[in-house]
């Protein structure tokens, strides 16, 4: 059989200055690769950074995907719609170029509505057949008239088949149109138990950008709660990432008297993301809003048993076997699973944790269903 030709779009990934943003997309392209697809990515992005050694289109092939990144400056500063302009003219002659050094593609792949009215204009054009998959946490926080929600219908209208990653994402985008649910997978080669050094303290540890969606205010406040009842027995947190509310954060560590005990650890490499969620005793996510939370995922393939705020995608994942679930911007529930989990953690069976994440979450179970709504898209 002909292998199949798939260009990705995805509305956000790698960039030089940006070098872990979107790097599941990334990932997903080469596990696809690796089963036979042929991958190429067009990525498209404007912003602040006018030096030239950060812009223009670079071209690489890696673990068998062929990517295509193309930068520039923002012209239009403050309007969305100039960016989408921009972007919608970046992302026809980012075209062009690959039609001619790889061919036409059997089905054009778009990743998040963010980029959907371009992926639409280049479709249309070029009568190429669209699969959508959201990831977004935007679609589930914006309101119904607003023209983030407006979009994804449009995109939804315009698409052969929709998909999204968690059950969450699907309750929004049912009414629009039938929508599967295929989740990222996550790679058990990759993230597995490892042989770590003793912890004096019991370790809390979560991973994500520092920004107000991931309730990390919430989460040292619930810690703060917990020092102060642990009669003396050390725990800590850390939480790595970057992000503009780093120094409002490391305020309120200090303030809460925290500075010995819990850490802003700053970004961690992808290739050291197994090593950070296996130095952990529990992988904590405080989000207000997650479509899914691949860290969650990855920490379970690691072995380590979870708490999680209720906060949309995490209740596909975490069940009894594997963790706790606990209310959104609940201080004080929070703190009661985590003085929880410091008498309980080891009675919670890593392999069996490892075995439910990757049957739900494994790299060839997702990618079968990615495969399938390709073929299905390609018609």
């Amino acid at each position: 059989m002909k292998a199949m030709k798939v260009l990705m779009v995805p509305s956000w990934y790698p960039t030089p200055g940006a070098p872990l943003l979107g790097t599941f997309y990334k990932e997903q392209a080469e596990a696809l690769a690796e089963r036979g697809v042929q991958v190429a990515v067009a990525h498209v992005s404007v912003g602040g950074d006018f030096r030239p050694s950060r812009n223009g289109i670079r071209r690489e092939e890696a673990g068998g995907v062929l990517t295509y990144v193309y930068t520039r400056p923002n012209l239009t500063p403050r309007w969305e719609g100039g960016r989408c302009f921009q972007r919608t003219r970046m992302l026809e002659r980012l075209y062009r170029r690959i039609e001619r050094e790889w061919g036409r593609p059997d089905v054009v792949n778009l990743r998040s509505s963010l980029h959907g009215y371009e992926a639409m204009a280049l479709c249309r054009r070029h009568n190429l057949p669209l699969f959508f998959m959201e990831h977004s946490s935007f679609v589930m926080t914006e309101p119904a008239d607003s023209p983030t929600v407006r979009r994804l219908r449009a995109v939804m209208e315009a698409a052969r088949v929709n998909a999204c990653v968690s059950s969450a994402l699907q309750k929004v985008m049912e009414p629009t149109g039938e929508t599967r649910v295929i989740p990222d997978p996550v790679d058990g080669r990759v993230f597995y138990p490892r042989e770590t050094p003793a912890r004096e303290a019991f370790t809390f540890r979560a991973m994500g950008q520092l920004r107000p969606i991931k309730g990390y205010d919430v989460l040292i406040r619930a810690f703060a709660l917990l020092s102060r009842r642990m009669d003396g027995k050390p725990v800590r947190l850390e939480i790595a990432g970057e992000g503009a509310q780093r120094e409002s954060l490391q305020a309120l560590i200090d303030g809460e008297g925290l500075g010995a005990s819990c850490r802003l650890v700053g970004a961690v490499p992808r290739a050291q993301a197994a090593d950070y969620m296996n130095g952990c005793d529990c992988f904590l996510c405080s989000s207000r809003v997650e479509t899914l939370s691949c860290v969650l995922n990855e920490a379970a393939a690691c072995g380590k048993p979870v708490i999680s705020t209720r906060c949309g995608g995490p209740l596909d994942i975490v069940t009894e076997e594997t963790g706790l679930l606990v209310p959104v911007d609940d201080p004080e529930a929070m703190a009661a699973a985590m003085e929880q989990m410091t008498a309980a953690a080891g009675r919670y069976d890593p392999s069996r944790i490892r075995a439910l994440t990757l049957e739900r979450f494994g790299r060839d179970a997702v990618c079968e269903r990615l495969i399938a709504a390709c073929r299905d898209a390609a018609g």
